[in-house]
C-alpha cells in the first residue's frame, strides 16, 4: 500500500475547496497524480516536488528546505527558474490578483515590463530622485530610460545578486576607472569618444558590462561584455532579470535553495515563512 504524500496544509485546503484543476491559471494536481506528473518534467532542483502546471506549460514546484511543509517555498520553472518565499495559497492569490509579473512565464499577451518583473524577484523599491539633466551634461550623452527608472525605483545602493550597476553619481568615475580595460575590444571606441563603450555594471567576478552608445536611441543600446565582446541585446534591467532567473550570460551565481544560506537572497521581499 502506497502512503499518501506529505503536502502543505494550505494545498490540501485548496484541493478541498477547488478540487484538482485550474486556479489562477495553474492546474492543481491531485495527490494521486503528483508522482506520475513529476516524471514528465525536469525538476529545477533535485529535491523539488511538482504541484501545478500552467496552461502555457510552465510548472510550479515546492522546494522543501525544511522538514515542516509549512516552510516549503514556491518555485516556478519555465524560461528560467524563479523562487518565491511565500506559501502556495499566497502565490495563487497574488497571481490571480495580477500582482506577479513572473519573468519565467512566456507566451503572455501584450508587452512585458522588465521593472515590474524585477519587483517580483527582489521586491519593490522606494522613490528616489536624481538631477538627470546635470548628470547627462557631465557625462556628455543621454542615458537609457530604463536606467533612469531602475535607479528612481531602487536608489544608488542597488546590488542584485553580486551585480553592481553603476549608480548615477558614480557613473562617470566608474567608467573612468575601468575604461582602460576596453582598449583591446576590436571594433569599438571608448567613451567619451562619440559612440564609444560606456561602463554601466561591474560584477562580483570583476566582469564589466558597457553600453554600446553608437546607436542614436539610448533605449536600444545593447550591452557589451568587456571580457568576451559578447553582446546582450537588451536593457540593463532586462539583464538583471535574466541573470536572477538563470537565463542571462552567466555573470553571477544562480541557484535555488534556502535564502538564509545566500549573501544575496534575491527571491522577493517576503521573509522565509
Amino acid at each position: 500500500m502506497t502512503s499518501a504524500p506529505v503536502l502543505p496544509v494550505d494545498y490540501r485546503a485548496l484541493l478541498i475547496e477547488h478540487g484538482p484543476g485550474p486556479v489562477a491559471g495553474v492546474r492543481l494536481l491531485a495527490p494521486a497524480d503528483l508522482a506520475a506528473e513529476q516524471s514528465r518534467h525536469s525538476p529545477p532542483h533535485p529535491d523539488a516536488l511538482l504541484w501545478g502546471v500552467f496552461g502555457t506549460g510552465e510548472t510550479c514546484w515546492w522546494l522543501p528546505i525544511h522538514p515542516d511543509p509549512v516552510s516549503w517555498l514556491v518555485v516556478v520553472a519555465g524560461d528560467g527558474e524563479q523562487q518565491l518565499n511565500i506559501s502556495t495559497t499566497e502565490f495563487l492569490r497574488r497571481l490571480g490578483a495580477g500582482q506577479l509579473d513572473l519573468p519565467v512565464l512566456s507566451g503572455l499577451p501584450g508587452p512585458r515590463d522588465p521593472l515590474a518583473q524585477l519587483r517580483t524577484l527582489i521586491g519593490p523599491g522606494g522613490g528616489h530622485r536624481y538631477d538627470w539633466a546635470a548628470l547627462e551634461l557631465e557625462l556628455g550623452c543621454p542615458l537609457p530610460p530604463d536606467y533612469r527608472l531602475l535607479f528612481e525605483e531602487y536608489g544608488s545602493e542597488l546590488v542584485v545578486n553580486g551585480l553592481f550597476p553603476s549608480p548615477p553619481e558614480e557613473l562617470v568615475s566608474v567608467h573612468r576607472d575601468h575604461a582602460h580595460f576596453l582598449d583591446d575590444l576590436d571594433g569599438h571606441r571608448v567613451h567619451p569618444e562619440p559612440g564609444g563603450l560606456l561602463t554601466c555594471l561591474i560584477s562580483e567576478g570583476r566582469q564589466q558590462l558597457c553600453w554600446d552608445t553608437s546607436g542614436p536611441d539610448p533605449a536600444a543600446w545593447p550591452l557589451v561584455d568587456s571580457d568576451t565582446g559578447e553582446v546582450f541585446p537588451g536593457t540593463l534591467t532586462e539583464l538583471l532579470v535574466a541573470e536572477v532567473v538563470g537565463r542571462g550570460p552567466g555573470l553571477c551565481a544562480h541557484s535555488l535553495g534556502d535564502p538564509d544560506t545566500w549573501a544575496y537572497p534575491m527571491w522577493g521581499p517576503d521573509p522565509v515563512h
